[in-house]
């Protein structure tokens, strides 16, 4: 299972909005055994979160008749592990690229349910890690393609839209070097929610601008999406303001500034990575005099 970046729609998708999540290719995660005698921390704290998660599913009826759990207890007491490069914490899809290998490995039927039914059944599997989620990134590990979700709530794949280096939208990922916890900020957000003022400009603000940034960004509209980026960007730093990582405010608002270039949330935010994009590669050098950044359109 490859990982994943959710370009547009953090936080709004639960609200609404449309959203845009591409594979992340460049890691994976996949199932292994604990060798005899082998000293190997990684793999012994990765099967006993397992268990955990295990001991989630078991109290749930509805994964006691989608997933062979007996099945997945007997290979966990016989070392079973994930053994994975994406990192936790980072919004790549740590947790998706599990809930994802774990269906398709025990899924009692696996080619039986709906691309909605899937929605539902990874949504309640991730909300283990986050507390809430929108099913939508374990969609993308397990499909292994970019997944866009309509106003309607309706969920296709489709091309991946990353330009290429010749198009005029570049698109990076900036390495905070700061893993973070998704569960304390998805209660952040939900606080938010119940307060009118922030879910009416979520309403009026911010998912307009996600639905937009998505459509001109696979049009390749450059001068339309940079101005929903803008406004996103905004939203984010002025009432998302926990989120933005401490060492990227200055920068954040440089960019707000200038107008060379807008960043934006990559999943949850609060560290791991962030995204950010420009018009030139040379705006984002002061950037990347301080930080480890990865081009997404080579």
């Amino acid at each position: 299972m490859h990982g994943k970046i959710m370009l547009f729609g953090e936080y709004s998708l639960i609200c609404g909005s449309m959203g845009l999540v591409v594979p992340f290719k460049s890691v994976s995660a996949s199932w292994d055994w604990i060798k005899l005698n082998e000293n190997n921390a990684d793999s012994r704290k990765s099967n006993a979160h397992l268990f955990r998660f295990l001991e989630f599913l078991n109290q749930k009826p509805t994964f006691q008749k989608v997933l062979q759990l007996e099945q997945f207890q007997q290979d966990l007491e016989k070392g079973l592990y994930l053994k994975s490069s994406i990192t936790q914490g980072y919004g790549i899809g740590s947790s998706g690229a599990l809930v994802a290998a774990l269906f398709k490995r025990y899924s009692q039927n696996e080619n039986s349910h709906t691309i909605i039914e899937l929605r539902a059944i990874f949504s309640e599997m991730e909300s283990y890690f986050h507390g809430s989620s929108s099913g939508i990134d374990p969609i993308s590990c397990y499909l292994g393609e970019t997944v866009l979700i309509d106003e309607n709530g309706d969920i296709s794949c489709i091309e991946n839209p990353i330009p290429g280096d010749e198009s005029s939208i570049k698109a990076y990922l900036i390495d905070t070097k700061m893993p973070r916890e998704t569960a304390h900020l998805m209660r952040y957000f939900d606080e938010q929610l119940h307060q009118y003022r922030f879910f009416k400009k979520m309403q009026d603000q911010l998912i307009p601008a996600v639905n937009s940034a998505i459509q001109q960004f696979s049009n390749d509209e450059t001068d339309a999406f940079f101005q929903s980026l803008k406004t996103i960007s905004d939203f984010e730093l002025t009432y998302l303001e926990p989120m933005v990582p401490l060492v990227l405010r200055e920068f954040w608002q440089a960019g707000l500034s200038t107008e060379n270039y807008f960043m934006k949330l990559c999943g949850a935010g609060g560290g791991g990575y962030i995204l950010v994009f420009a018009r030139e590669d040379s705006a984002l050098d002061e950037i990347g005099n301080h930080f480890e950044m990865i081009n997404l359109s080579e």
